[in-house]
């Protein structure tokens, strides 16, 4: 599994996340935060992780965040 990654939007809130051959490995997701109006957090899930979803709270951490995830993903890990 490589570390590079790319995004593909599919909607306002929704992205895609491929992984360097183009395959759909997960999904990003932006909700708005209650606690802080105005502001958003982020859902980085990736398939087939038993770790479930993990939230980001700082938009430039999402692609080191989801690169880590890919990483260490305990079932492509080699």
């Amino acid at each position: 599994m490589s570390s590079t990654i790319t995004f593909t939007r599919v909607g306002d809130d929704e992205a895609r996340i491929l992984d360097a051959n183009g395959d759909h490995v997960g999904d990003l997701f932006r909700h708005p935060d209650i606690l802080h109006p105005g502001s958003s957090y982020f859902v980085i899930h990736l398939d087939e992780d038993p770790r479930g979803p993990v939230r980001v709270h700082e938009r430039s951490r999402i692609r080191e965040v989801a690169e880590e995830r890919i990483r260490s993903h305990p079932l492509w890990s080699s």
